[in-house]
């Protein structure tokens, strides 16, 4: 296929202590983690076939060491970045004061520059979780673009869904109230757009939904399908990358670790969408998903992406440089500048 037209697949990496405490779980910080699990198979997969990564990592777990040669491993595919998906996880950025917003972004930042190596340029909040102040604190810190925006037509069904399965309640539910966005997420754009914010501007690089009826087509919807039937799957993501194709949508596409686990790998997820299928019928339903979109598109990086979009737009979403992941000299510029903020 000639004129593909450009595309990324980013990878919010979230540990499964942030899903069980997000389902109200006491013991959410005494569960093991499943990096050593699924961040094997994830780098396999997307290796086979060629895939590059932005992977969206969480400051908190970059403090236990053992993660850190896990989460490189992400650094032998054909091309990888690390982006910024807060410190603590927490998917209600929009009830936290601008000051605790900014450090959830500054420690993640340091974090990812010190333990990995490259400063991210790219933020995504946990659970879409994306308030004016956030667009404010990533304008003031140069980054590049911002992924936060779900313009699904179905945020409330799934926060439904959501409260329903997790049980929460009383405080816990009313921080929750806006995971996944609230009822005017449908009305958000469903390709990348510029943001002007404090005379900067970044770019919004949402996670595409199936244009017109705007369902989802990130991957947990998609194994979620096939739980009930893998023909149905096959034929909705298809219909979604024609549509992409036919409305010259660039599709940004969205993995999560329990894309690759089945429920022999993990009991404690089993709330999780998708977590009841045995775990070869979900990878080949993910890999043969895999498969379709490097072959319908020019797969790359959110940064790359973002860069590919200054070149041929009137109106750049930066005036500063956008450096690649392994620009040694970004990662000690920006150190030097949150070495003031982060202790």
């Amino acid at each position: 296929m000639t004129g593909k037209l450009h595309a990324n697949l980013s990878l919010d990496l979230d540990n499964k202590w942030a899903y069980l405490r997000a389902v109200g779980r006491s013991d959410w910080s005494e569960r093991p983690g499943y990096f050593s699990v699924v961040i094997p198979r994830i780098v396999e997969i997307l290796g086979e076939l060629e895939l590059p990564l932005t992977t969206f990592v969480v400051g908190r777990d970059l403090e236990l060491d053992e993660n850190v040669p896990l989460i490189e491993k992400f650094k032998s595919l054909p091309d990888f970045e690390f982006a910024n998906h807060s410190y603590n996880h927490l998917p209600w950025l929009h009830t936290m004061s601008e000051q605790e917003i900014g450090e959830e972004i500054d420690r993640t930042s340091y974090a990812i520059g010190k333990r990995l190596g490259n400063f991210p340029v790219g933020f995504r909040g946990p659970g879409f979780s994306c308030p004016s102040e956030v667009l404010r604190i990533l304008a003031n810190r140069k980054f590049v673009y911002d992924a936060s925006v779900f313009p699904t037509s179905i945020a409330p069904l799934a926060r439904a869904v959501f409260f329903l399965r997790s049980g929460l309640s009383g405080e816990q539910r009313a921080k929750a109230s806006k995971l996944y966005g609230g009822w005017t997420s449908v009305l958000q754009p469903n390709r990348p757009y510029v943001r002007e914010v404090n005379d900067s501007a970044l770019w919004e690089l949402p996670v595409t939904v199936m244009p017109f009826s705007r369902t989802p087509i990130h991957f947990s919807y998609l194994t979620f399908l096939a739980s009930f039937s893998t023909v149905a799957a096959k034929a909705y993501i298809y219909k979604a990358m024609l549509l992409c194709r036919m409305t010259k949508t660039q599709p940004s596409l969205l993995l999560h670790p329990p894309d690759f686990m089945g429920s022999e790998d993990d009991t404690d997820m089993a709330y999780f969408p998708a977590m009841k299928m045995k775990r070869k019928a979900k990878l080949e339903i993910v890999r043969w998903t895999l498969k379709l979109f490097a072959d319908s598109f020019k797969v790359m990086t959110m940064m790359n992406h973002a860069n590919q979009l200054n070149s041929t737009t009137d109106k750049p979403a930066t005036r500063h440089k956008i450096l690649p992941a392994e620009n040694a000299e970004a990662v000690t510029l920006n150190q030097v500048y949150l070495g003031s903020i982060v202790r």
